[in-house]
């Protein structure tokens, strides 16, 4: 059976995001098991912030998602990209907004890897 990833990586753009970020409102949670779970939390988004995220490990296919963050009324809209192999891309909102998919400050992009299976 597949070992969990050992570390999970996120770029935005296709640029390593730093872990040791000076920004204090972006943290990453990983949760090994049999589906591994990383989020990438931002609590401020800002408009710089909107991109293409991307979260990946050794052992399973990447999963990407576009967001983008707008002026105003502080809101990030997000759309799913299509991803190969078994990982999947899911939304977590920081409050219920009927059936939009968009989030408000709180930000929150989750992924889930599922680990490949073969050789």
């Amino acid at each position: 059976s597949p070992q969990p990833p050992q570390y999970v990586y996120w770029q935005r753009n296709d640029r390593m995001i730093n872990y040791d970020d000076s920004r204090r409102d972006i943290s990453i949670e990983t949760v090994p098991g049999p589906r591994t779970q990383s989020r990438l939390i931002i609590r401020e988004p800002q408009i710089n912030d909107s991109g293409n995220y991307t979260c990946s490990a050794s052992n399973t296919e990447p999963a990407s998602i576009y967001v983008f963050v707008s002026k105003g009324d502080n809101t990030a809209a997000i759309s799913r990209r299509k991803t190969s192999g078994a990982a999947g891309a899911t939304v977590a909102v920081s409050s219920l907004l009927a059936d939009c998919l968009c989030v408000i400050p709180g930000l929150i992009a989750s992924f889930l890897l599922t680990a490949r299976y073969g050789a």
